[in-house]
């Protein structure tokens, strides 16, 4: 009797423990799956602003409008 309650605290214990560190890391999971769409919308803004800077523009032209 007393190895079936002890293995039933282990697990309880176990349970609690999961159960926890689950509420502790809630909050940066959470902001990272609000803050996504909005940083990929960065990225993508970023990135193409980038390749408007840095493209070889006069290259693109020559090859693509003859």
């Amino acid at each position: 009797m007393n190895d079936r309650q002890d293995q039933k605290g282990k697990w309880t214990e176990m349970g609690v423990k999961f159960i926890l560190s689950l509420a502790a890391l809630f909050p940066f999971y959470a902001i990272g799956f609000v803050t996504f769409p909005a940083s990929l919308v960065a990225l993508y803004l970023i990135s193409a602003a980038l390749v408007a800077i840095f493209a070889p523009w006069e290259k693109l032209k020559e090859r693509f409008l003859q």
